[in-house]
């Protein structure tokens, strides 16, 4: 930045090279502990364990704290001949007290302020003149509870029926509890504190969740023939309850949210919503001589957030098997061990979508009439009464196999999916105060190719090489969505939701950058209205204008490729595994790369080459707040990366007691090793973390939060 465009204060930390680094400040090195110490035994007719652990994680942005208690008790006792019982408890208590630094606004805070006052303090404004900036560490300054306790019960009972031969019942009853507590409160101290005299939110929920399985299984065999049949009826219910209290305007930070009955500002909230899931199903498994399989099922499942009408769907599907290696014919047993050809075909439903959504709802909106405040609605959710299951029908053929005593072994499959009356959010027209509404639309397609091996490659006494690999081809497109057709007798897209006919479903859609205009393109340029070192874009049609016509599809989302290998090498007691997976064939938006445009280009930025007459590259456009317009049209700013990447994911090494010396000193076994994770990542992605922005694409935090971070574990495991 040249001096004539900084401020006096920028100038005075410029010139005094002590410029802030607010990711300095806001990170640290990060540790964490954890120890579990267990118990188990039991008698001939029960077993028992009991278990409990502690974790301490400091994470690596300062007040990043997290503590975790748990207990767990598991309990199975054969009452008699024909009936067993038994349970299996967790009671937990985890602490995420306190708030992190904005990660966000590290980023983008200008380095030429004063993110600490002389005395080493927080300087909560540091941009001098522009106090609407707060300095990153302020939410550190907040008073913050966040707790959560949490019951984990899942007991059963199995009773084998003695009149009967093979036919059993068991029941499953789970139950979840969980409390939590969330209590913030910003002071005077803090810059979001200071402009709202004192603010506090508050909010406790609890969540229920119980599960009811009943199960009666049938097994028998007669001669080569063997039949093994199941009857399912299920409940899963759930129910939260959550009340939020926000003050605002308190006459001191002395109470913090103790004081809200004196707060300017009080604005209380509850909710509650309730779903129940009731699924029954009835398998059949048949099989001959262990060479023919054939397994069918059919499957009946209501959910309650659906319409009256349509609560219930019923999904079918089929399944055969030939074990080709256990056929006398086959010529090669003495090559395979298992050579199992797979095929199956199905339907399944999928009821992920919020309770009440089939439900048109109001929002409260309160009126002053007459200085008195008269209770009001306005509609906030249009709901479809005809909402129902989302259904997948699949094909999938697959091989098993298994060579030189299981050497080598892995599965093949190759599938394809066609998913009907998808639930999805569809934009309409703003007319009734609602732009979108969930329901069910349009048809999609997915295939792919799955294929995994596993390897002995080296089997001595003392030295192993096992390597286990896997890699999967995924592409999906969308079919149909409203069944409109154009004049040309073609469906017609959904720009507005970006979801364009034979097309992935998840698409970067936008005008394409084709680099920078350079000195010797200046007349061309000067037909757009533009100039050297401001952005070119990609005219489609070739019309000199810039318009919806020269939008296009920038890549998918989703990736089309995913893999990971595992090698373990094993040296008489040592052992070394090392794991490393890969992500390919995505397209991301990194905001990183925008910011530099937008208004006085002042705000922190990623290291760029920009273009100069010295320096006429075409890697990204000149230093200006108009480099981005073209034809008169304040065009995207929005850069578009291959975000594949390979990680080295998990590296570890550890060393088992010989048991002679375990036998001296009272122990059954004594394990020492040291782990690393996320190691190394090969990518061109200039984000932060590759990984976390495909998963998250639609969060700002894949390109400005807080990066998977390198880890380094030591630990110790042993058992008397």
């Amino acid at each position: 930045m040249a001096p004539e465009f900084m401020s006096l204060s920028e100038i005075e930390v410029y010139n005094s090279g002590k410029w802030t680094d607010y990711y300095d400040l806001c990170l640290r090195t990060g540790n964490a502990q954890q120890h579990n110490i267990s118990v188990s035994g039991g008698t001939q007719n029960s077993k028992y364990f009991i278990s409990g652990g502690v974790s301490d994680v400091k994470g690596i942005t300062v007040n990043d704290d997290y503590l975790r208690l748990i207990n767990r008790i598991n309990i199975e006792m054969d009452v008699n001949s024909w009936l067993t019982l038994g349970t299996r408890s967790q009671f937990s208590y985890d602490d995420l007290s306190g708030v992190e630094p904005s990660f966000s606004l590290a980023h983008d805070l200008n380095p030429l302020t004063k993110g600490l006052n002389e005395d080493g303090s927080i300087n909560m404004y540091p941009w001098e003149g522009r106090e609407t900036w707060h300095n990153p560490l302020q939410t550190t300054f907040y008073k913050d509870i966040d707790e959560s306790f949490q019951i984990i019960t899942n007991n059963f009972a199995v009773v084998n029926f003695p009149f009967l031969e093979g036919l059993s019942y068991r029941i499953n009853t789970g139950f979840r509890f969980r409390y939590y507590e969330k209590s913030t409160y910003r002071g005077r101290n803090t810059g979001s504190g200071a402009t709202t005299m004192g603010r506090s939110d508050n909010n406790r929920a609890r969540n229920n969740n119980t599960v009811i399985e009943n199960i009666f299984s049938y097994n028998k065999e007669i001669g080569r023939h063997a039949l093994f049949a199941t009857a399912l009826y299920s409940f899963e219910g759930q129910k939260n309850n959550s009340t939020t209290l926000q003050g605002t305007g308190y006459p001191n930070d002395i109470l913090t949210w103790f004081a809200i009955p004196q707060a300017d500002l009080v604005f209380p909230g509850h909710e509650i919503n309730e779903s129940y899931l009731i699924s029954q199903m009835l398998r059949l498994n048949y099989n001959y001589d262990s060479r023919y399989l054939f397994t069918l099922t059919g499957r009946r499942d209501g959910f309650s957030g659906f319409g009256a009408q349509t609560k219930w769907g019923v999904f079918p599907s089929v399944a055969l098997g030939w074990n080709l290696a256990n056929e006398d014919f086959f010529p090669y047993e003495n090559l395979f061990d298992e050579l199992k050809l797979r095929a199956s075909y199905g339907l399944n439903g999928n009821q992920a979508v919020g309770v009440y959504k089939s439900i048109t709802r109001l929002e409260e909106y309160n009126i002053v009439d007459d200085g008195k405040t008269v209770a009001g609605y306005i509609p906030s959710v249009l709901g479809d009464s005809n909402l129902g299951w989302e259904s997948s029908l699949t094909w999938n053929v697959g091989l098993d196999f298994g060579i030189l005593k299981n050497r080598i072994s892995g599965t093949i499959n190759v599938y394809k999916t066609n998913t009907n009356d998808l639930l999805l959010n569809r934009t309409i027209s703003p007319t009734h105060g609602i732009t979108s509404i969930i329901t069910n639309i349009g048809e999609t397609e997915n295939t792919g190719l799955e294929f995994s091996i596993n390897s002995r490659n080296i089997a001595l006494p003392n030295f192993s090489w096992i390597t286990s690999g896997n890699i999967s081809y995924m592409k999906n497109k969308i079919i149909s969505l409203y069944g409109i057709l154009d004049s040309e007798g073609h469906e017609v897209d959904d720009v507005a939701n970006r979801w364009f006919i034979g097309k992935p479903i998840n698409v970067n859609y936008d005008f394409k950058i084709n680099g920078v205009w350079q000195l010797d393109e200046a007349e061309e340029a000067a037909k757009w209205n533009s100039q050297p070192g401001y952005i070119k874009y990609e005219d489609v049609n070739g019309d000199y204008l810039l318009d919806a016509d020269d939008m296009q599809i920038i890549g998918q989302q989703d990736p089309k490729y995913l893999w990971g290998m595992s090698n373990i090498f094993t040296y008489k007691n040592l052992n070394l595994n090392i794991y490393v997976h890969g992500v390919h064939g995505v397209t991301i938006q990194n905001s990183l790369m925008e910011h530099t445009n937008g208004a006085d280009c002042r705000g922190n930025v990623t290291r760029k080459n920009y273009w100069t007459p010295d320096n006429p590259t075409n890697d990204y456009p000149m230093l200006a707040q108009q480099s981005h317009v073209m034809a008169g049209v304040n065009a995207t700013n929005r850069w578009y990366e291959n975000a594949s990447f390979v990680r080295i994911k998990d590296v570890s090494l550890s060393y088992n007691l010989k048991q002679s010396l375990l036998e001296r000193i009272g122990l059954s076994n004594l394990r020492i090793y040291v782990a690393g994770k996320n190691l190394y990542t090969l990518t061109n992605y200039k984000g932060t973390d590759p990984e976390l922005a495909i998963n998250d694409i639609n969060s700002i935090s894949p390109t400005h939060g807080i990066p998977l971070q390198r880890e380094f574990i030591f630990g110790l495991e042993f058992g008397f």
